[in-house]
């Protein structure tokens, strides 16, 4: 039985996600998996939960704070399970894994969205000449959509490369029946008459909430209603712009989130980076439209059948893409409901993505002296 080992720094939302489906993939697949995570979200009890060994690494997303700690710490959990893979997620993880192996072990990394692209100025500079020289230390590059394979390409950050795109089970996420989603619209306090847009995500810069609140006033809807649904830094920042017509919701789990999606008519995903989000796929996945911005890996998974794609960071886009959108909702609201479900039943099925992964990480073991 193969022994892999699994770093994280995020512990929640759409990465904490992954790595669970990942973990817990692999590990059904017939390999010893060990996950060193913070635990600081739900991910490490959620992977214990489903018994997948976790060992506590109190890592943090800023790339220059603990990084002595955080080598010491993954260096014993390393010397503890030798693995015969370590495969690291996101940025921090990428960092403190290919310092400390620095090519003594197989290395696969996934980064979920380059760190260059969160940083501009002298940040985003070192952060992108990192990636260039830990390449030398990455036996492979496992990107979750292709457009995130090409962001490293195209930025000179050279190696192998392998795409492993995010996946939905699709059979724990499904639609509700007509009656089942009247119930839950009825539930959240959404009238009959309305048309329901939601946001669903992390309040922080990278998601652009203040993006869509800047546009919402300018949208030609006046039977809509914009519910932004999550919490983070920036949650004070969107109180200040929210208008009458938008309710803040707060932070909740992950099968809150999915109710707001089943119940919802529209979804909005305002990024101004992403490696391929998961909320869009899980809102397809229950039958929900999509309007994203135009962010890596947002074409391949929206098209013309089941959204549309707005120009980053540009609220005037913004406000005109969903006065389009909300009338056709309202008038073809069945019809777009079914293409959103056959768009991820087409190519985003969990169960693809894990076999690649299982694939490309015994690939590794074979190339190996």
């Amino acid at each position: 039985m193969p022994r892999i080992l699994f770093a994280a720094q995020p512990t929640v939302a759409g990465v904490a996600q992954c790595v669970l489906d990942w973990t817990t993939g692999l590990r059904d697949r017939g390999w010893d998996v060990n996950l060193a995570c913070p635990d600081d979200g739900w991910l490490s009890q959620r992977c214990a939960d489903a018994g997948i060994s976790v060992d506590r690494w109190d890592s943090v997303r800023q790339p220059y704070k603990g990084v002595r700690r955080e080598l010491s710490q993954l260096r014993a959990i390393v010397d503890r399970h030798q693995p015969d893979v370590v495969f690291l997620q996101g940025s921090k993880a990428g960092l403190i894994g290919r310092m400390l192996l620095r090519g003594n072990a197989p290395v696969a990394f996934s980064p979920h969205s380059w760190s260059f692209e969160a940083a501009d100025g002298p940040i985003g500079w070192a952060a992108l000449q990192w990636e260039r020289g830990a390449a030398r230390w990455t036996d492979r590059f496992i990107c979750v959509s292709e457009a995130e394979a090409e962001d490293g390409r195209s930025h000179g950050i050279h190696g192998d490369y392998v795409i492993a795109r995010n996946g939905i089970d699709t059979q724990q996420i499904h639609p509700l029946t007509t009656e089942q989603r009247q119930a839950l619209r009825e539930h959240l306090s959404m009238a009959p008459h309305e048309i329901t847009v939601v946001c669903v995500g992390r309040v922080h810069r990278q998601k652009g909430q203040d993006v869509l609140l800047q546009a919402w006033p300018h949208v030609d809807a006046p039977d809509a209603r914009l519910f932004i649904v999550g919490d983070g830094p920036e949650l004070p920042q969107a109180r200040a712009l929210a208008t009458n017509s938008v309710t803040l919701v707060g932070g909740v789990d992950r099968a809150e989130a999915l109710e707001w999606m089943q119940a919802a008519d529209l979804l909005v995903m305002p990024s101004r980076w992403e490696g391929m989000a998961l909320v869009p796929l899980e809102s397809l996945a229950v039958g929900t439209p999509v309007i994203a911005s135009d962010v890596t890996g947002a074409r391949e998974a929206v098209d013309e059948t089941c959204g549309e794609l707005f120009e980053p960071e540009n609220p005037p886009a913004l406000a005109a893409t969903l006065t389009r959108w909300i009338p056709r909702v309202a008038e073809e609201g069945e019809a777009l409901r079914d293409a959103a479900r056959r768009r991820i039943l087409a190519g985003f099925d969990l169960s693809g993505t894990v076999a690649v992964l299982d694939e490309t990480l015994r690939g590794m073991l074979r190339t190996q002296p």
